[in-house]
C-alpha cells in the first residue's frame, strides 16, 4: 500500500510506525495539529476538503509540515473554483473570514425533492458564465498569505449569548492553537433554562487555568468559555465524527471550603458570592469552576476596583481566579484609581457618544420601542400602590439620568436635567378583573412597547395591573438612552 486515505479520527487511532514512505490523504473533518505532528515527518501528507454536494474534492493542501499549527485545507483542485464571500456575495480580503462557495463542474444539481433547500444552497455564480451555479458550503474560512484556505468553523455555529454574536469556530481555533492542546471543541450548553454558556472540551496536557489566561490575551472577554473540560478522548460516533451529545456537562463545584483569613479576603469572597448568587465562597475556589464566566468576571472586577480604589483588569481574574491568588494583586494593578470628584457642570450638557447615536435614531425613525428595556414582575401579597409609586418617584429623584429629557434647541441635542419638583414617573394602574390570561399577556406586551417622546417625557414609566386579590403585575420600562444592563441592578435594588 502506497497511499492511505482516511479521516483524522481514524488516523489518531493508528500508529505511523512501520508505515514510512506511505503517502497520507486526510480529510472529511478538521485535522488536529497533533495528527499532523505525528504523521507528517517522513511522508507526503495532504489535507483535502470537499462537501458531498461538490462531488467530492474541492481543494487540496500543499504537503503538510509538522509543528506548523492547524493545517490549511489548501487551494482549488483542477476544475473547481473557490470563493470566500461576505453576506453580500463580495470577495473578502486575505485574512478576513468569510463563507466558502464552491463552483465548477463538480457542483451537483441540487437535493432531490427539496426545492427550497436547493434554492438556498445552490445559487447563481456572479463570477462565472451564464447559468453557472456555485454551492454555498456554510463553512467559514479565510485566505492565508500562502494562497491556501484556513478553516475557521461553521456559519451555523454563530450564536448569540448575552447580546454578543459569537463565532464558536473562532474560539475553537484559538483554543486548539495553544500549547499542550491536542484536540479542542467548543459548544454552547444550556444546562439550566435560559442560561447559555460556552464550554470548551480538550485533550492534552494543558491546565485549564493556564489556558483560560492564554485565551484572555487572544479573545475578548465575552468569547472565553465559562468552563474548560479536559477529557482523555473526544467522543465520536460510529463513523468517526464528533459526538457532541456525549460531551459531559461541566462540574461547577468547589474543592473544599477554606474560610477567608483577613478582611480583604472576606470582602473579595463576598463579591464573588454576590455576583454568582452563592451563599459562600472559599479563598481557594476558582471563580470559573464555581460558575463564573467572562461577563460576571467584569462585574467582579468592577466591584473590586470600586471598593478598593484600585485598577485591576479583567485579565487579572483569568490569571488569578481564586480569592487567595487575586487579593495580593489588589493595590498593584496600576497605582489605584483617583477618587471620583464631581467636575463643574457646563451650562449646556452635551450628549455622550452612545446617547447621541440613540437620539439620532429616534429623530430618524420617530419614537420607537426598539430601544426599550422592560421588566415584568408578578407581585403576590398585600401591595400599597401609592407607596410603590412614591418609591418610583424617589428613585427618579436620586438618579438624575431618570429625570433627564433630551431637547434640541437650534438643532443641537442636549441633556436637560429636570428638578425633582417637576418630575413625576409615568404611571398607570389597570384593573384586569374578568380578563383572560391572553388579554393580560397582550396588555403587558403593549406596556413594554411604550414609545417615549425623549424631548418631553422622562425615560422611565411603569404600569401596575391589578390581577386579583393580593396579586399584581408590575411592568417597568426604561429607554436605553438613560439606562443599560449594568445600571438596572442598582436601580432595582434602590426600588
Amino acid at each position: 500500500m502506497t497511499v492511505l486515505s482516511q479521516t483524522p479520527a481514524a488516523v489518531r487511532m493508528l500508529s505511523p510506525q512501520g508505515l514510512q514512505g506511505m503517502a497520507l490523504v486526510i480529510g472529511a473533518e478538521p485535522v488536529p495539529a497533533e495528527v499532523v505532528d505525528r504523521w507528517a515527518p517522513g511522508r507526503v501528507m495532504v489535507n483535502v476538503y470537499g462537501p458531498t454536494e461538490t462531488t467530492i474534492l474541492a481543494s487540496a493542501s500543499a504537503p503538510l509540515v509538522a509543528r506548523s499549527g492547524a493545517p490549511a485545507i489548501g487551494s482549488a483542485v483542477p476544475g473547481a473554483g473557490l470563493f470566500v464571500l461576505d453576506g453580500w456575495l463580495r470577495p473578502v480580503p486575505v485574512g478576513v473570514v468569510g463563507e466558502l462557495y464552491v463552483a465548477g463542474r463538480g457542483v451537483g444539481l441540487g437535493y432531490l425533492g427539496r426545492a427550497g433547500l436547493t434554492a438556498s444552497r445552490f445559487v447563481a455564480c456572479p463570477f462565472g458564465g451564464p447559468g453557472q451555479r456555485m454551492y454555498r458550503t456554510g463553512d467559514l474560512v479565510c485566505w492565508g498569505p500562502d494562497g491556501q484556505l484556513r478553516y475557521v468553523g461553521r456559519a451555523d455555529e454563530q450564536v448569540k449569548i448575552r447580546g454578543y454574536r459569537i463565532e464558536v469556530g473562532e474560539i475553537r481555533a484559538a483554543l486548539a492553537g495553544l500549547d499542550g492542546v491536542e484536540q479542542a471543541v467548543v459548544i454552547v450548553r444550556e444546562d439550566r433554562p435560559g442560561d447559555k454558556r460556552l464550554v470548551g472540551y480538550l485533550t492534552g496536557t494543558a491546565e485549564p487555568t493556564a489556558l483560560r489566561a492564554a485565551l484572555a490575551q487572544r479573545l475578548p472577554g465575552y468569547m472565553i468559555p465559562a468552563a474548560l473540560v479536559t477529557l482523555a478522548d473526544l467522543p465520536t460516533t460510529l463513523n468517526g465524527k464528533l459526538d457532541t451529545r456525549a460531551l459531559p456537562p461541566p462540574e461547577y463545584t468547589d474543592t473544599g471550603y477554606r474560610a477567608p483569613t483577613n478582611p480583604t479576603e472576606e470582602i473579595v469572597a463576598g463579591i464573588y458570592a454576590q455576583v454568582l448568587g452563592l451563599k459562600r465562597v472559599g479563598v481557594d475556589d476558582s471563580f470559573f469552576d464555581i460558575g463564573g464566566d467572562s461577563l460576571s468576571a467584569m462585574r467582579v472586577i468592577a466591584a473590586i476596583n470600586s471598593g478598593f480604589a484600585t485598577a485591576l483588569s479583567v485579565r487579572a481574574l483569568f490569571e488569578a481566579p481564586t480569592v487567595a491568588q487575586l487579593v495580593p494583586r489588589i493595590g498593584g494593578g496600576g497605582g489605584g484609581l483617583a477618587p471620583l470628584v464631581a467636575g463643574p457642570r457646563p451650562a449646556v450638557i452635551p450628549l455622550s457618544f452612545a446617547q447621541s447615536r440613540l437620539w439620532f435614531l429616534d429623530q430618524l425613525q420617530g419614537p420607537s420601542p426598539v430601544y426599550n428595556m422592560a421588566a415584568a414582575l408578578r407581585l403576590v401579597g398585600t401591595l400599597d400602590a401609592d407607596a410603590l409609586r412614591a418609591a418610583l418617584d424617589d428613585v427618579v429623584t436620586r438618579h438624575e439620568t431618570l429625570r433627564t429629557v433630551f431637547s434640541a434647541p437650534e438643532g443641537t441635542p442636549q441633556q436637560v436635567v429636570l428638578p425633582p419638583s417637576q418630575t413625576r414617573v409615568g404611571w398607570d394602574v389597570v384593573n384586569t378583573d374578568g380578563w383572560s390570561a391572553s388579554r393580560l399577556e397582550e396588555a403587558v406586551e403593549a406596556a413594554a412597547r411604550y414609545s417615549f417622546d425623549l424631548a418631553v417625557e422622562l425615560p422611565l414609566r411603569a404600569t401596575l395591573f391589578r390581577v386579583g386579590a393580593g396579586e399584581h403585575v408590575l411592568v417597568a420600562v426604561a429607554h436605553h438612552i438613560a439606562a443599560d444592563g449594568w445600571s438596572i441592578t442598582p436601580l432595582v435594588r434602590d426600588l
